[in-house]
Parts: structure tokens; C-alpha cells; sequence
């Protein structure tokens, strides 16, 4: 290893990975860096840096991240000596054969290990089928796992017996190292000897992607803890680097779903009862790595969840965990059980789980309902609070178009589903109709000011969707706009085109009648983009006012029905604001 590192330390002191990367991708010199289009997702905007000095590439748009090595590999598909001796010539130097007898040396050691942990495996299984060990077969019978489902997961037993798998494996001519290594056998403590790790536990092997045993997670079928042990980490095998029954899972049709369970036998229960793309970690939360993998599978995953609290706090850290690795096309989905259930123990009860499919959520509702359940929003603070949180889990988003589409959907579901539903709980005095006339007026222009100056729309969408209007012909269109603005971020479309496209063509024609714009020039589509925003504050600050006029008229009212001290200090408070905006 002390070959390799000096090598590629030379390798990469040799290199100008602005020149490997540019010979695939147009790259213009921006300061100390250089930019272009990403190779490895569509862009249209460059967010694919190269920089010299610290030696690696990145993109912001994608999160794509590496060396001129990983470079080659990703683009070219090199494997990583393909890589190095390709790169290697670029520069004029040799490949040492020690680094190449390391490489195969390295692939080499392994291959005691696998060895082991099939031969165990083997063991495993047909210590299942002894008659000695009829009691454990029972208890597959009562979790109602088939004979086939047995074979096909290679289900075994680890008998109680001490240091029975290990004078099997030695037996076979395996040494004590290899066994440690492979995470069978326990180093004693002090000059105790090593013992082995499972005993008096159902096994169920782990695979790696090409179907080898990597691993073993083991339950124990009598009263004690842990009721489940996993092997430890080994050359071989990362617990946050692999999912148990990813390699049966590969052959799910494309149309099914991947569902993320949390146990091996929810995996087991979920496969026999039909359902082929179910994986599980492995007595971890959800890693980056294990992300990752399940992509591979589908592009959008369903993490089962029991619907307690801590299924929801598990919940809650993937979609923190998930947030920045979100990329086109790629994201989670999120499926609540109902409480102290899981898939194994809903299929034994006959649940169809077909059904509770149905109820599946995306990131976005999910991330919504963590946000709101059980919260309050009727006052400013609480709002902004609302905006607050959610403004900040967008922006841990690396991917720039993503992050744009969250912060408008977030937006949409802020106007749906809390102003909205506070305007429809509240109730105005009616206007006289010389108020009225007045009123529609203001609330005219400023629905003109944002029809002819839409790029305002990022400044006052949340005044809009605040805004009290009096005039119920109004709300429609004001819907429409809010609609245009979280929908259509690219701005490929026209607001007053997506208006008339929604049959708001007598609405639209009204605003921008001269009847209309006569009352304000800042509202014409001849103002300019500061004379349109000044309009604006001063409409909308007039609208704000007679808001609190109104609501002093209504604690008026309020004190004449009700003789009541809550009702008298309400009344001073708005007389003591009103006489200030005045």
C-alpha cells in the first residue's frame, strides 16, 4: 500500500485536471476555478467547477465529486488500474509491478474469507433441518416461512453448543485468523481464548450485490439480549454500506416498488407474501451509502415507518439525511404503519398490503406534515416561524433547480393550506359600496401592477397570499397568480397567457382596462420594474390600513354587545394603532 500512495501522489502532482476534464467538457476559467456543463446530469446553467489547485472536480447541481481517477472512471467507465494507467501515460510514467501484485494480492486475500462464510453458511442450514433442532423449525412454522422461503433466503440455525462453528471451520482447514476476520469467533479478553460470536440463533445470511455471503445477522430464539446481533464490520462487509436482501430484490419488475423495511423478517414476510423489492438496513438509520444503493434499484424507494414516535423520528432524519443527495428524478417516499405494527406482523394478521400502499407519501407531504402536525399558525410569529423551518430544509438541498422547485412547492402549500384556510375561518363587516368602489380600485391596481410586472411576483407572493380582499371576484385570479408563480419557476411561460389559459380572459381584460389604470401609471405595462414596486407598497400599505380601521370598527361592535374588559383593551390597542398609521 506504501507503493500506491507514493505513486498516485506523484500520479496527481503530474496532472492538470482542468486538461482530463476538458478534453470532455468546455470549460471557461472563472478566477481560480473553471466552469462548465455537468457530463453526468442535464443542465442548461453551468454548475460543474474544476479546480486546479485543490485537485477536484464538483458539481453543484448534481453533487458529482472526484479526482481526475474517479474522472475517468465515471466518464470513460475505466476500472481504477484502467484509470491509473491511462493517466499514468498522459505524464510519461510507469506503472510500478508492485502496485499491480498489491492490487491482485488484495482481491486475493479475500478469498478466504468468502470460503468461510459460505462453508458456515452450509452449516447453518443443515443444523435447520436436524432433528435435534426440531424445536427451531417449529418456530419458522409459527412465523409461517415456507420451506422454499427457507431455501431461498438460506435460513440456518447456530446451535448452543461452545465452539461448535469454530471446530467445524477448522476442520476445514480455516485458521483461527481467517475466522476472527470473518467475524465468527470473539477475541477473549486478556488471555482468554476467542469464542464463537452467534450460539442458540435463527441465521440469516447477508448478501453482497453479487450474491456472496458477506455476513450473518442472528436472532435469538430464547429470553435474552441482543435479541438480534449482526456480524461486525470485516474487510468484507459495512453495515452502513449494505442492505439485507438487496441481491433478491434486483429481481423485482420494474413496476413494483422498493420498499426499505427495518427487519430481516419483515424483508422475508414481505417477498414469500409477493412484494420482490423489499430490502432492510442493517441495524442502522438509513445511510447516504444505503441511499445511494437503493437508487440503483429505484428511483424512488418507500421507507416503511411504524407510525409511533420514533418511526416518526427515524422518519424525520432520511429526509434530513436524503436532502442534500437529492438529484432529477431521484428522491424518497414515505409509508406510516399503523402503530406497533410492521410488515411481518401485518401479513401474518391477513392485512392486504397492497391497501396500505395506497397511502404513500412524497418527500414533500412528508416533510410538510413534520413541519405542521400538531402546530398552531394563526398569529404572524407562528407563520413566520412556519417559513422559517422549512426555508432552512430547502436550502440544505445542494441541487440549485431542487432547491427552487421545494421553496415553490412550500410556498403553494404555506397559500393552500394556512392562508387559505385562515381566510375562510374569518369573518369581515361588509364594506358600504362607496367603500367598495374604493376598494376594488386598489385591489385592480394592485392585480394590474403584478400582471404587467410578474418578475415582482419573488418579492410579494407572500403579501399576495396574505391579502385581504374584499372583492370576492378577485380571489380567483389572485389563486391563478400564486399558482403561476409556484408552478412555473423557469418562467418559460407568461403569466397573463397562463391567466387567459385558465378562462380568466374577462378578468385579465378588466384589470387592464384604462378605467383601471387611469388610477395609477405605475400599474401600466410602460413602468418601469422600481415605479411598479413602489405602486405596490403604497396600494398595499392603504389596503393594510383600512384592515385596521375595519378591524376597529368590529371591536367597536365587539364592546357594544359585550361589556367586557378583553374587548375594552382590544379597542384601545387599535385606536393607538390606527391613529399612528394616520
Amino acid at each position: 500500500m506504501e507503493i500506491r500512495g507514493k505513486f498516485l501522489d506523484t500520479l496527481r502532482s503530474r496532472l492538470s485536471i482542468s486538461e482530463i476534464v476538458g478534453a470532455k467538457v468546455k470549460l471557461t476559467r472563472k478566477g481560480r476555478e473553471y466552469l462548465g456543463l455537468c457530463p453526468f446530469h442535464h443542465e442548461k446553467t453551468p454548475s460543474f467547477t474544476v479546480n486546479n489547485e485543490k485537485e477536484f472536480y464538483h458539481c453543484f447541481g448534481c453533487g458529482a465529486h472526484g479526482d481526475a481517477i474517479r474522472f475517468l472512471m465515471e466518464v470513460e467507465k475505466y476500472t481504477f488500474m484502467e484509470a491509473i494507467k491511462e493517466l499514468a501515460s498522459r505524464v510519461g510514467l510507469s506503472v510500478p509491478s508492485g502496485m499491480l501484485t498489491n492490487e491482485t494480492q488484495a482481491r486475493e486475500d479475500f478469498t478466504p474469507l468468502l470460503e468461510a462464510l459460505q462453508h458456515a453458511n452450509m452449516w447453518f442450514q443443515k443444523n435447520l433441518s436436524l432433528s435435534s433442532h426440531a424445536g427451531v423449525l417449529r418456530y419458522t412454522e409459527e412465523r409461517k416461512l415456507t420451506k422454499d422461503t427457507l431455501k431461498k433466503f438460506e435460513i440456518g440455525y447456530a446451535p448452543h453448543e461452545p465452539h461448535a462453528l469454530e471446530k467445524h471451520l477448522k476442520d476445514k482447514g480455516f485458521s483461527e485468523k481467517v475466522l476472527i476476520d470473518a467475524g465468527f469467533l470473539v477475541q477473549g479478553e486478556g488471555n482468554k481464548p476467542p469464542y464463537d460470536r452467534f450460539r442458540g440463533r435463527l441465521m440469516f445470511p447477508i448478501h453482497n450485490a453479487k450474491k456472496q455471503v458477506i455476513a450473518f445477522g442472528g436472532r435469538l430464539l430464547e429470553k435474552g439480549e441482543p435479541k438480534y446481533l449482526n456480524s461486525p464490520e470485516t474487510p468484507l462487509f459495512s453495515k452502513g454500506k449494505n442492505l439485507y436482501g438487496y441481491p433478491f430484490a434486483k429481481g423485482k419488475q420494474t413496476s413494483d416498488p422498493l420498499l426499505v423495511v427495518e427487519g430481516y423478517m419483515d424483508v422475508i414476510a414481505l417477498h414469500q407474501a409477493g412484494y420482490k423489492g423489499a430490502v432492510a438496513p442493517l441495524g442502522t438509520a438509513f445511510t447516504e451509502d444505503q441511499i445511494h444503493l437503493a437508487w440503483r434499484l429505484d428511483p424512488e424507494p418507500v421507507l416503511c415507518f411504524d407510525g409511533d414516535a420514533a418511526g416518526l423520528k427515524a422518519a424525520m432524519r432520511a429526509t434530513e439525511r436524503v436532502a442534500p443527495l437529492l438529484k432529477p428524478g431521484h428522491s424518497l417516499k414515505f409509508l406510516f404503519l399503523p402503530q406497533g405494527e410492521d410488515p411481518d406482523s401485518l401479513l401474518r394478521k391477513g392485512m392486504a398490503f397492497e391497501e396500505l400502499l395506497k397511502g404513500v407519501q412524497s418527500l414533500l407531504d412528508t416533510v410538510w406534515i413534520f413541519f405542521t402536525q400538531g402546530k398552531q399558525f394563526k398569529t404572524p410569529e407562528q407563520r413566520t416561524a412556519l417559513q422559517q423551518q422549512y426555508n432552512l430544509w430547502a436550502h440544505s438541498l445542494t441541487n440549485s433547480d431542487i432547491r427552487k422547485h421545494y421553496l415553490f412547492a412550500f410556498k403553494d402549500l404555506f397559500y393552500q393550506k394556512i392562508i387559505q384556510k385562515s381566510q375562510r375561518n374569518t369573518q369581515f363587516l361588509p364594506p358600504n359600496r362607496k367603500n367598495l368602489n374604493l376598494f376594488s380600485i386598489q385591489e385592480q391596481l394592485l392585480l394590474a401592477i403584478i400582471v404587467n410586472h410578474p418578475n415582482l411576483l419573488d418579492e410579494i407572493s407572500d403579501d399576495l397570499a396574505f391579502l385581504e380582499l374584499k372583492n370576492p371576484r378577485f380571489h380567483e385570479i389572485r389563486e391563478a397568480m400564486l399558482r403561476f408563480y409556484t408552478q412555473n419557476s423557469s418562467q418559460e411561460e407568461n403569466l397573463k397567457d397562463f391567466l387567459l389559459k385558465q378562462g380568466l380572459s374577462r378578468e385579465v381584460e378588466e384589470l387592464l382596462s384604462p378605467q383601471v389604470l387611469i388610477h395609477g401609471a405605475f400599474a401600466k405595462p410602460s413602468a418601469s420594474l422600481e415605479e411598479a414596486r413602489e405602486g405596490w407598497k403604497e396600494i398595499f400599505n392603504r389596503i393594510q390600513h383600512r384592515g385596521t380601521k375595519d378591524d376597529l370598527r368590529s371591536a367597536q361592535n365587539s364592546l357594544a354587545e359585550e361589556m367586557s374588559d378583553e374587548a375594552w383593551q382590544r379597542l384601545k390597542v387599535l385606536k393607538k394603532n390606527t391613529m399612528l398609521q394616520d
